[in-house]
């Protein structure tokens, strides 16, 4: 997922980066991501709960314990996406993380396939704003924690964090 996520990032470097659009485009792929993780996650817990089913349904009491075992894989689920979820947070972390430290001419890069991208970024914002945008990321974050509608929060904070242009 996370170079999924870098190769959303790296495509910031064409001329309509910084866009409204661009942004948002942005924000859609990091949605679209997301939702692929969410159909993958729930595609091994509803396979693992098969596997429960056949294995045990003829050894206990039945109804209750497949209830029982339904929702600890619905919370198994819901806890392994968040988790990605946050994973892919702390990526974009680190992308700005190493647009600061271009923008301030220090070399070492945490995501080095992504360095292109992140020089070109430094050279186009200065350093309050580029500290302004990990702002802006935190706040996702804050946002995301909250159980703010996850669509909304992406839209509104990528078009916040990744319009460049005015």
């Amino acid at each position: 997922e996370e170079e999924a996520l870098i190769e959303l990032l790296n495509r910031l470097t064409s001329g309509s980066a910084g866009s409204v659009h661009e942004a948002y485009l942005l924000a859609q792929g990091v949605h679209s991501l997301l939702g692929q993780i969410r159909e993958s996650i729930q595609a091994e817990t509803a396979a693992a709960l098969k596997r429960e089913e056949t294995h045990y349904k003829n050894t206990t009491d039945g109804g209750a314990w497949l209830d029982t075992r339904e929702d600890h894989y619905k919370a198994l689920t819901e806890s392994r996406y968040l988790q990605q979820r946050a994973q892919l947070i702390e990526t974009l972390f680190l992308w700005w993380g190493d647009v600061l430290r271009a923008s301030t001419g220090v070399p070492a890069r945490e995501l080095p396939n992504a360095a292109a991208a992140t020089e070109a970024i430094a050279a186009r914002l200065t350093t309050p704003e580029i500290l302004r945008r990990i702002r802006r990321l935190e706040e996702l974050r804050d946002h995301l924690s909250r159980n703010i509608q996850e669509a909304l929060a992406l839209e509104v904070a990528f078009l916040k964090i990744f319009r460049f242009a005015e």
